[in-house]
């Protein structure tokens, strides 16, 4: 099974819906893209239309995860695109969570977000 098969199954087991038949499609961004967010692979239906699924992360990459997430984001040229990405665990709860800490880049959720603090950075460094 090739790695573009391992991840439509598993994009399946989280919920996307690909229809029988449906391909994961390589993209060559320049590197400049890349670090803009562009998408390294996307979903391809079985008639050769675009399904507005893919990801920045490479398909090994989110073979190799833990968990994945899905995000929707619209877009006023083609309506909602599907973005897939690596779910990383909140360091405070343990829950599912996108956001990181912009000095540390750790994740966290929300509420935890809002406790975790750094020294010298505008937050005390006590539970005052």
């Amino acid at each position: 099974m090739t790695t573009a098969e391992r991840l439509i199954a598993r994009l399946r087991e989280i919920g996307l819906d690909l229809p029988e038949g449906s391909r994961l499609v390589r993209v060559y961004p320049s590197p400049a893209m890349r670090n803009e967010g562009a998408w390294s692979w996307s979903a391809m239906g079985p008639d050769g239309r675009e399904l507005l699924i893919g990801s920045q992360y490479p398909m090994a990459e989110l073979l190799g995860a833990e968990r994945l997430d899905t995000m929707q984001i619209t877009s006023s040229a083609v309506g909602k695109d599907t973005e897939v990405f690596p779910a990383a665990a909140c360091r405070g709860c343990g829950h599912t969570t996108s956001t990181t800490c912009r000095i540390c880049r750790k994740p966290y959720c929300g509420s935890c977000l809002t406790d975790h603090h750094h020294e010298g950075y505008g937050t005390p460094a006590d539970d005052r």
